[in-house]
Parts: structure tokens; sequence; C-alpha cells
């Protein structure tokens, strides 16, 4: 080893330092003496260059016991003081922090500045790889760095990908007119599938089916090559073999078509030699001017216009302020079918991204972020392209409007971390989870969750607290509801002296009366409907309540007039989000639920703790635009599952 300790007095230095000068004999060396810290709480700091975002920096309990224990917050950097004090609130250990039984607390204010300083320099020199202070000894007055480890890259970091402006995309959503290249009459085949979705959802724009053998396709005329179309064309998709697809780029150059969706796959997708090729194709139409979507994309939709490029057959689309973007062509197929049935939300636009050899996920978020028609933008990503990049699109976005996302890729195995402390304990995922609290994304973990937090954005205020009022027909959903909301830092404000009154006019007087209220007692005496719309009223007209949650069991009882009944309720606050769920019923009572809510423009969720969730998404991104002052609380660490990016 080439550490001695507890070196005592000068002859067991003398010792020590000609054991060391024998065992390191044969490689160049110096002798480093240094006091020996005394006994204090042993923490870690690291900093690291992520491949993907930049400059992290980590804070955790540390010393020997650093892996073991995994108790660490990741932020970007820089930090400020108050970002750096919010790392370590965030601790388990924080309790040691600030001094637990006998033992007195450290000196915040001196590891605060330590992280500071740590990510100020990480942010600054983009040639330092990694900085790993393990452990930082903290006390009561002051802390010492015991141990540091810092590798260098040898290079000041790579350079920034320059973005073109967001006009370039427009042709991708409004085009005037499209060619169709790889147009077929023959039903099965993506080009008669693609031109019968244009068709059957009235694109407002020309169609140019393009194939070399056909006079005419399903009513349209066609060309032999994008070349011979008439007039301008604004935007080509390529539905063709890939041994053609190069052809039909310099067809598409010479055309000067302002944009491709290129469907063909078989580029990046399968290996290093694809990869090649698809760089071949993207520098190619770069020169040109000419923005690609894809390889591998299924392309676009737009309600508003029309236009329906996916490549299985869809229903027309519902409109709506809806904006989704994904790495995979089910959110342009199966999904939007689903959305189409089903109607969570309208849409506004729908971009698939494929292998992201040109066009990728900043670019579409720095164009929704300025486009009117967008009210809240979703996504499904497996990685990011540039991630500086990312990070100001998604500030620039979560400024204007909320951007909820999943990303796959959460598990140890998909993730590459630097062999050290630092670079053991700050894997990807948890970096991204540092970019969701610094740019206000809202992430999710599943597709359920997606579209049922966007269904809350699409329809409902922000609220300006986190105060949540239940009222429900089963103890079951006020149980639910409760851990839910405990689960989830959600308050469940005591009812006043006031509302309490109110209540008893329907409620019997032995029933327990509380937040959330049981209110099958007051049903047997009053049905469904009368009590129902009372304690509602109630609820939601106390001060401190600032959302509303209806928890319904489905029954013949069920079937009433829901506008009649709560239309007024959900009128005289138009402030506070109102949240519907329910248990068990039929086919029928299901959408008897959902049309009658829709209507009043409450969205309805299948159990209460869903709804639950939806409104901690929605107190999160008030928070984060200023409408909820103060830090919100945390869920409980059980939850980061559910709300990762939280901690």
């Amino acid at each position: 080893a080439g550490v001695v300790l507890d070196i005592r007095d000068s002859a067991s230095l003398q010792a020590a330092a000609c054991a060391m000068q024998a065992r390191f004999s044969q490689v160049p060396h110096a002798l480093l003496v240094q006091p020996m810290a005394a006994p204090g709480l042993e923490l870690i700091l690291g900093a690291r260059q992520d491949p993907v975002f930049g400059p992290v920096v980590l804070v955790g309990m540390g010393g020997e016991l650093a892996e073991v224990l995994s108790d660490t917050v990741i932020e970007l950097a820089p930090l400020n003081a108050a970002m750096a004090r919010s790392m370590l609130e965030r601790l388990r250990g924080y309790a040691l922090l600030r001094g637990f039984r006998s033992q007195p607390g450290v000196d915040l204010g001196a590891v605060v500045t330590c992280l500071v300083r740590l990510a100020r320099l990480i942010h600054k020199r983009r040639d330092i790889l990694e900085i790993d202070l393990n452990p930082l000894v903290a006390y009561p007055q002051g802390a010492v760095a015991v141990d540091a480890l810092v590798r260098l890259t040898g290079a000041g970091g790579p350079p920034g990908k320059a973005r073109p402006d967001p006009i370039t995309l427009e042709c991708f959503f409004n085009p005037r007119s499209l060619a169709l290249i790889g147009a077929s009459g023959r039903p099965g085949k993506g080009g008669n599938i693609i031109l019968r979705n244009l068709l059957k959802a009235g694109f407002k724009g020309r169609i140019h089916p393009v194939n070399p053998t056909a006079r005419e396709i399903l009513g349209l005329k066609a060309c032999r090559t994008v070349r011979e179309v008439q007039g301008v064309v604004d935007l080509a998709m390529i539905v063709i073999p890939k041994d053609s697809v190069e052809a039909a780029l310099s067809d598409c150059v010479a055309k000067g078509v302002g944009g491709i969706i290129l469907a063909t796959g078989g580029y990046a997708d399968i290996g290093e030699a694809g990869e090649r090729q698809q760089q071949a194709l993207m520098d190619k139409a770069r020169q040109a001017g000419i923005r690609i979507m894809g390889p591998n994309s299924i392309g676009v939709l737009n309600p508003d216009v029309g236009l329906s490029t996916s490549i299985v057959g869809l229903e027309p689309i519902p409109q709506g302020g809806v904006s989704l973007i994904g790495q995979s062509g089910v959110i342009a197929s199966g999904w939007a079918r689903w959305i189409a049935e089903r109607r969570p939300f309208g849409l506004a636009k729908v971009a698939c991204i494929g292998n992201k050899g040109d066009i990728d996920e900043s670019d579409l978020l720095n164009y929704l972020a300025a486009d009117d028609k967008t009210t809240a933008i979703g996504m499904y990503l497996e990685g990011v392209s540039c991630g500086e990049g990312f990070i100001d699109a998604c500030m620039r976005s979560s400024a204007r409007k909320p951007v909820v996302v999943v990303k796959s890729g959460r598990s140890a195995a998909g993730q590459a971390a630097i062999a050290s402390h630092t670079g053991s304990l700050a894997g990807s995922d948890a970096v991204f989870d540092a970019v969701c609290r610094r740019t206000g994304l809202l992430r999710v973990h599943d597709a359920v969750a997606l579209f049922e937090v966007l269904s809350a954005f699409e329809t409902l205020p922000l609220p300006r607290g986190r105060g949540l009022g239940v009222l429900s027909i089963t103890g079951m959903g006020c149980v639910v509801a409760t851990d839910a909301a405990w689960e989830y830092g959600i308050e469940l404000p005591a009812l006043s002296e006031s509302t309490l009154a109110r209540l008893r006019e329907v409620m019997p007087a032995w029933a327990p009366v509380r937040n959330p209220v049981d209110i099958w007692s007051a049903v047997e005496q009053h049905g469904s409907q009368a009590t129902m719309r009372h304690i509602a009223q109630c609820l939601i007209d106390q001060p401190d309540i600032d959302a509303l949650l209806i928890v319904f069991v489905l029954m013949p009882e069920s079937i009433f007039d829901l506008q009649e009944a709560f239309g007024g309720i959900v009128g005289s606050h138009p402030e506070k989000p109102v949240f519907v769920s329910s248990y068990g019923g039929t086919t029928r009572e299901v959408r008897h639920l959902q049309e009658g809510f829709s209507a009043l423009g409450v969205p309805c969720y299948p159990a209460p703790e869903r709804a639950v969730y939806a409104f901690r998404r929605m107190v999160d991104y008030a928070r984060y635009r200023g409408l909820i002052p103060g830090r919100q609380k945390a869920a409980r660490p059980e939850q980061r599952g559910g709300l990762a990016g939280d901690r």
C-alpha cells in the first residue's frame, strides 16, 4: 500500500519513509506527509463529465461504506448554495449531518461550500473527466478532504451541436404538398396504407404518389420520380427498399424538397456498417439544406391539417393540445389508434423520430415550445442525442408548458459507469433524474402514467397548492387515497369547523367525518346524486383544499346526470382541478362516467392512487413554474420507482 497511518513520532515517520522508499524503488515517486485527520462524519463528494449530459456533481454518505450504503444525490453542475443544501437534505443520512442523539451536527455551511466549488470546477474545466473526494470528513467546525482522485481527459470536451432554427421543422407538420415515394396500389403495402391514411384524414395539401410503374394510385395521378412532380414539394416520405434510398434522396435534392421522412430501416439500428451508411445520407441531405426525420421513422400526425403518415391504418384523431415525441413508431400506430377510440385527450402533433439521424428530441422540443396549438408535451425516449442541447430545450419548453417523459434504460445493466466511487454511484439513470429536477421535466415510468398525467394537464387548471379533498362512497377509497397522498407527498387538510357544520347537514350524527370523507352513511339516507353533490361542494369551498378527488363505486345507482350534479361545482372553482376515479362497474357504467365527466373537462382514473399520482405531477410542475411557493415535500423513498427524480 502507498499509505501509512497513525504516525506517532519522528522514529515511526523515519521507519515508514524507509519502508515506502524500498517498496516503490522501481517507480518514480515522492513522499507526502500530512497531519492525521481527527475522526468525524465521512462524506463522499464527486464530480464527473457525464458522456451525455456533461458536468454532474454527487454527494453521499462516504468512507469505506460508500458503495454499500448507496446514499447519494446527484445534480447537474454548476450549483448555487441553495441547490447544494437541498442535495444534503435529500440524503437519508441527513439526520446525522444535523446531529443525532448525543452526536453533534456538522458544519453544513462548509460542506455546502465544498459542493458549490467542486461543481464550479467540473463545469469550468471540461478537461477534467472525474474528481473523487472520499472521504470528506465533516466536523462541527469545518471539513477536510482526506483523499482525492482527479482524472483528466486531455481534451476540452466535445463541441456542442449547432442547433438549426426550429422553423426548419414546419414543413413536417404543415406541408403544402407531400410526395409519397413508394406509393402503392396494393392493399397491405406500407405505401398504400399511408396514402389511405392521408385521404381518410382529409389532408389539406396536395398529395403526389411516386411510383416508377404506376400512372394512377387511389384516384391520384402518380409520377415515376419526385423530379417529375409539378410544383413545390415541401415534404417527401420515402417508403422503399434500402438499396433504392440513395437514388431517391438524390432526386429529392434535385427537386429542392424541404424535408424527408425516411421510413426505411437497416441503418444505425443494425450496427456500425449501417451507422456509416446513415451518416453518409445525413451528410448529403445536410449539404442540400434538407432536414430528415429517421431513418426508421413512420413520421408525423397533425389532425389540424389532416396529416397522417402512419404505416398503420388510423381512424381520424381528435384534435387537442397534447403533442407526442417518440423513438418508437407505436405512438403513431397502436397508441394513436387507442387515442382515437378512447379519447383521453386530443392531439396537436405527433413525431416518430426513429434513429435520429438528423432531427432529434431537442429539435422537436424547441419547435413545440413555440407551437401555439401545443399545450402539453409527452415523450418516449430510449436515449438522448445531445445532452446539453437537450437540457437547454427542456428548460425552454418547461418554462412555457408541461413536458412529461417516459425514458427506458433504467436498469443498471444498461448503464456504463466510470470505474471509481463516483462513477459507480452516479449511473446514467440517476443523472437523467437530475436533468428532470433541473429542467422541470416530469418523469413517469410507464405509458399508462404518461397518458393519465397528460390527460390531467390537457383538461385541468394548474393547482395553487398541494391540499387535496377526497370523498368516497367506499371506505376502501378513503384508505387507498390516504396512503397514496402519504406516498406522493400530498396534503389532506383537516376539515374546518364551517366545513364540518355544512357536512353534518347530510352526514348522520354517529358517522365520523374527516378528510377523506366516507359518504356511504349519507348516501343511504339521501341518495348518491344529492349526497355527492353536497359533500363535493363543501370540500371544494374550503380555502386550503386546492383540488378535489371524487371516488365512485360503479353500479346502477351511479347512472345519474353527472353534468347536472357536478357542473356547478366545477364551475364554482375553475382554479381548482377536479379528479374522478372509480371501482368496478359494467362497460356501460364506465362509459357513462367517462363521457359525463369528459363533458365537464374532468379526467377519470381507474383507481384513486392513479388520480393522486397525476395530481402530484401537476403540483410538481406548478411549483416549478412558481405557482406554489416553497420547496415541494418529497414523496416517500419507497416510491422512487413511481416518482424518480423526486429525491
